[in-house]
């Protein structure tokens, strides 16, 4: 063990400065793994290596952008190196299955998460290389039930070794009111995704354009890229709201937060693809909205129904269904004081639910994964 403490290897295959769900979770389980003193090493690639970075007690070997099997080699070459070099952990976590594939060879305890989609679509030689990696794992983390429910339905035996463990977030500090909240201007409503079919967006963009057609007062600012992105543009040109709708692509950790800052609705109706192998395990995006204080319309297939409660901390809408979301938006619209209570909620909820620290102890099996007590919903109301 050392002095030190316990040694974390995490591997993630992608990491920051690159954008997506995996690579916050993996900074964000790393910081959490060291702020509760484990020594913790994170082998990935990003666009900003190769490089070795040590900072907030973290070692990081990014080994550089490259095609999938180049990375798998220098994954699996850089923890050689690292164990040849003394540097053996007592875990490994890999933050999908798939990044679990280069640290197979090493003998020590392994956990995996599993987020969603990757476990609900491989076929054939791939779903066989899922099962043989899942059933390596000592524990297999699901980010929400409804993931677990996808993995158990496709791999029953591995039952008894998955645990739910809701993503944490970072609480920010406390939002002013907006303009909006204070009864002036327009709502500023926020989608912040990645462009692909399952977020739902060119929906979301035409229930937008429907609700201002009948009255509403809305700005709708959507961030992310993607290969979705045609269609999100060719329906804000047919429903001819560029003047209300606007692309802003990807945008720097400032302007992110300024983002959320002004923002009154965050927008995500998310819908499930491929008969529910394709679905939405958790959405970071939302988690952070919601400890903003930022009232939330999400689509009801996946994970986010499991925190998103209707009429509580947020509203649960037929992604499918324009009209269901249309009618979201224009009850929030023009009710500025319903937006601030279930805000107000939302924040308290995931203040007291959603904790990286919770996260990485169910992971290590330091705590029962069992639901949080209603309390904690309770105090939230």
């Amino acid at each position: 063990m050392g002095e030190r403490g316990p040694h974390i290897w995490m591997v993630a295959r992608v990491y920051a400065p690159d954008e997506g769900g995996v690579q916050t979770y993996a900074r964000e389980v790393g910081r959490a793994y060291a702020a509760s003193g484990r020594r913790v090493t994170i082998f990935a690639k990003s666009s900003a290596g190769p490089r070795r970075v040590r900072e907030g007690g973290i070692d990081l070997i990014d080994v550089g952008a490259a095609s999938m099997l180049r990375v798998y080699w220098r994954l699996l070459r850089a923890m050689v190196g690292a164990w040849l070099g003394g540097a053996r952990p007592d875990m490994i976590h890999a933050c999908t299955w798939r990044a679990a594939l280069p640290a197979l060879l090493f003998p020590r305890a392994m956990v995996i998460t599993v987020h969603g989609r990757e476990v609900g679509r491989p076929r054939g030689l791939a779903f066989l290389l899922l099962s043989l990696t899942l059933r390596r794992a000592r524990r297999i983390v699901a980010v929400s039930d409804a993931t677990r429910a996808l993995l158990i339905d496709r791999l029953p035996a591995l039952d008894d070794r998955t645990i739910t463990a809701w993503n944490g977030v970072v609480m920010p500090p406390e939002r002013p009111p907006t303009p909006f909240a204070r009864r002036e201007g327009h709502a500023q409503v926020l989608s912040v995704c990645r462009l692909v079919a399952r977020k739902n967006m060119a929906a979301a963009v035409r229930a937008v354009a429907g609700a201002i057609r009948t009255g509403a007062r809305l700005r709708h600012c959507i961030i992310g890229r993607g290969v979705d992105g045609v269609r999100v543009r060719e329906a804000i040109r047919q429903c001819g709201v560029e003047g209300a709708v606007t692309m802003a692509g990807y945008v720097a950790a400032e302007q992110l937060e300024e983002a959320y800052r002004s923002a009154d609705i965050f927008l995500h109706p998310q819908i499930a693809l491929e008969d529910g192998a394709e679905v939405e395990g958790f959405g970071l995006s939302i988690a952070d909205a919601m400890a903003q204080g930022i009232v939330c319309i999400v689509g009801r297939d996946g994970g986010l129904a499991e925190f998103v409660r209707d009429g509580v901390t947020g509203f649960v809408v037929d992604g499918r269904s324009q009209d269901a979301i249309r009618a979201a938006l224009d009850l929030l619209a023009r009710d500025p004081a319903l937006c601030l209570r279930v805000g107000e909620r939302a924040r308290a909820w995931a203040a007291h639910n959603l904790s990286w620290d919770r996260h990485v102890r169910l992971c290590l099996g330091e705590e029962d994964s069992a639901p949080l007590p209603s309390g904690a919903l309770a105090r939230a109301a």
